[in-house]
């Protein structure tokens, strides 16, 4: 016998086959953003609709929170008033009616509808979930005063949510939020109730309800977009504290105590000194000292140098600590290798005194997180709604052959497909009068109509395989004079000198290249003499099994195609960016000794990719796409991101010296790279024969939006001029 349904995850997900495990689970399929989730985790679908689906109103965001802390929804009464339809840009956080809906607001607002009902509330049917240390315990909120003491301190466990029953998400770095009234202390890293850990003196039970809303005011808060963010303080709150457990236990308190022993029985312990014997720290040790042995003369033995431990760290330093680690060191801090203050700008960045690079308050986030455009899984959404609609009109089967596709036919390199296929029975046009009889001698030939089968095949692998191929193709018919030249350069030193990083970087810029360039356009064909592989290279020019899927003859079939591969093709794009984007700035703050013009190179393919899909964005910025686009938040919103991105990115560039310096030739009034530059580094400014004119131009490129090459070189071509233009 199956789970029962959650009714809240219901109605987000559809819910799909029982897996065959002892699991107990069923799959789910997002109906928003269609993303599959095979293993069914509740955590993964909660933090799913929470934090990452682009396709889901920021009020039904809102609900769900509200919802997983069983607190009343706060939009009843506004049920008709969706402010997502209302096409806002960036920093859009209207609810309703309600202006500036931001984590404190929900905060303000829980704590004004519990306060009013919390008596009503009090007894079993209030209970919540705790989890410590991956252990689940339902627990009631009206006894939890006897958990709690006078006085809270932050203690070093860290939660884990992957087992929790709730699938409550945890707190991530987002924009800062102003800090709640001085009577709300601590550090929150956990969506538990705070637990006190120096006494059992029972308190008021506002303690408890002000604990809850402070978890939900730090949940709101990763939900508030970033154009939002206020300066002051990051939100805090009361976190998951262990007590020394040195008084008579209530019934209540056995039972989390039974359940953190068998856990692990070290956060158990009678006092800090067993805790500390169970659960030994490790030692940095020398691994070159090794302990001298007896000798025969007195006096000559070494005695071993004994290794320096830390010192425990008092609560108030531990709150310090986690408040950092929480609010993540600066980029400057993290590439000087300094500790990093909680202050804002923090002590190392300010006291510099002639900033030459730093120019602005302390910058936390990282590089993937600046730039969404990838995750957004815009051609996703739009390509879930199309196959759902024509799923529910036709009756689709498992085709028999398999579906082609390719872009340039003379390559002679194809990606095979399984496909599914179905009928379409079209009424006859002789006398409109007999349609809709239903009777099958007046209707004309069945229509074929094909899509991809994406759960027999694993398409973004297979597109993995055609852009490595196809990828010498399209650089060969690439038109601008800095890209063409830069893909040529960066995929020959990737091979060379076997560059992982280069070479995604390269993979990256084919895949942005099929889904942004206008004039490049998928060419379709079934063959249902053949099965799929996986990867097909045609030795003759033609096939006699082959039958084109053209947008002219069959352009249901054909978009209907298109539209999957380029949700595959997305997908692909949206891991290679990741990928792409975290070894980067992985390699910026190590200080590579070696290898600076690669990923110089790196940085310059890359920003090309946020050039070209910004332009993708922006191109959707238009009355007539308004009612086909698919996610919540408007294009500004995700087109705007470039600016601030490459600003970091030019700045950890500028900070490593990487950028070659220039100069101008006097013959011509090109740029070329400085005497006694990197080799490939003055042979790449050969390659591009470029004048710091154009250059200067192209920082101001305007947008075209019949030219997916109008932005190029906008955010790229600073770091070329010479320093003194």
């Amino acid at each position: 016998m199956g789970r029962k349904p959650n009714q809240l995850i219901l109605e987000f997900f559809i819910r799909g086959p029982k897996l065959e495990d002892s699991s107990n689970r069923y799959q789910h399929t997002c109906k928003a953003c269609g993303e599959k989730f095979p293993k069914g985790r509740i955590d993964s679908l909660t933090n799913h609709l929470v934090k990452k689906c682009q396709a889901i109103p920021l009020r039904d965001r809102q609900r769900v929170l509200l919802r997983l802390h069983e607190l009343p929804d706060l939009t009843e009464g506004d049920a008709n008033k969706d402010p997502s339809s209302t096409g806002k840009g960036k920093g859009d956080g209207s609810f309703g009616n309600r202006p500036n809906f931001d984590g404190l607001n929900v905060l303000a607002e829980a704590s004004r509808q519990v306060g009013a009902s919390e008596p009503a509330k009090r007894g079993s049917q209030y209970t919540q979930s705790v989890t410590v240390g991956g252990k689940t315990v339902v627990v009631d909120p009206a006894l939890e005063a006897d958990f709690q003491g006078p006085s809270s301190q932050q203690g070093d466990e860290k939660q884990e949510d992957g087992n929790n029953a709730q699938g409550t998400p945890q707190s991530s770095n987002h924009p800062a939020i102003p800090a709640l009234p001085s009577h709300t202390s601590g550090d929150h890293n956990s969506m538990s109730p705070p637990l006190g850990d120096t006494s059992m003196t029972p308190e008021s039970t506002s303690n408890a309800r002000q604990s809850q809303l402070s978890m939900i005011a730090a949940s709101a808060n990763e939900m508030v977009p970033q154009g939002l963010s206020m300066d002051g303080d990051n939100l805090s709150a009361d976190g998951l504290k262990m007590n020394q457990w040195n008084q008579p236990l209530t019934h209540q308190e056995q039972i989390l105590f039974e359940s953190l022993q068998e856990h692990d029985p070290s956060l158990t312990a009678a006092t800090p000194t067993q805790r500390a014997a169970s659960f030994p720290r490790p030692i940095a040790m020398n691994p070159n000292t090794h302990a001298k042995g007896f000798v025969n003369e007195f006096g000559n033995s070494t005695k071993p140098a004994k290794p320096k431990v830390r010192g425990r760290f008092s609560a108030e330093r531990r709150r310090e600590v986690q408040e950092v680690r929480k609010r993540g060191a600066c980029i400057r801090c993290r590439m000087l290798k300094k500790p990093c203050s909680g202050d804002t700008p923090c002590t190392t960045c300010a006291s510099v005194e002639s900033a030459r690079l730093w120019k602005h308050p302390c910058i936390r986030t990282r590089l993937s997180e600046e730039f969404e455009l990838y995750n957004a899984n815009l051609h996703a959404t739009l390509a879930y709604h199309d196959t759902s609609a024509i799923k529910n009109q036709v009756k689709f089967e498992h085709y028999a052959g398999r579906i082609e596709v390719t872009h340039i036919e003379e390559s002679m390199i194809f990606v095979t497909i399984s496909g599914l296929q179905g009928h379409r029975t079209s009424v006859s046009t002789l006398d409109p009068q007999l349609q809709g009889l239903g009777d099958d001698q007046f209707s004309g030939p069945p229509q074929d109509i094909y899509l991809l089968d994406s759960d027999a095949d694993d398409i973004p692998s297979k597109l993995e395989m055609y852009i490595k191929k196809a990828a010498p193709f399209f650089f060969e018919r690439e038109s601008s004079p800095f890209v063409k030249p830069t893909l040529m350069l960066a995929s020959e030193l990737a091979q060379s000198k076997k560059d992982t990083l280069l070479d995604r970087a390269v993979d990256l810029w084919v895949a942005t290249h099929i889904l942004v360039d206008t004039e490049l356009s998928w060419k379709t064909f079934c063959n249902p003499t053949l099965p799929p592989t996986s990867m097909h290279s045609l030795s003759q020019p033609s096939d006699e099994g082959r039958l084109p899927i053209e947008e002219v003859s069959d352009p249901e079939s054909y978009s209907l195609l298109c539209s999957q591969l380029r949700a595959a093709m997305e997908k692909r794009a949206m891991q290679l960016s990741k990928s792409v984007i975290n070894d980067l700035e992985r390699r910026l703050l190590q200080r590579q000794k070696t290898g600076w013009f690669e990923t110089f190179l790196v940085s310059m393919v890359l920003l090309n990719c946020v050039e070209r899909t910004c332009w993708l964005f922006r191109s959707w910025d238009n009355e007539n796409f308004a009612q086909r686009w698919p996610l919540d938040k408007r294009p500004p919103y995700y087109y705007n991101q470039s600016e601030r991105f490459a600003d970091i990115l030019h700045m950890l560039l500028r900070m490593r010296s990487l950028p070659p310096k220039t100069t101008i030739r006097p013959e011509n009034g090109t740029l070329k790279a400085v005497d006694g530059s990197d080799e490939n580094a003055m042979r790449w400014f050969d390659m591009l024969q470029m004048s710091p004119y154009y250059l200067e131009e192209r920082t101001n490129a305007m947008f075209d939006p019949s030219d997916s090459r109008s932005l190029d070189l906008r955010h790229s071509a600073a770091l070329l001029l010479p320093a003194n233009s």
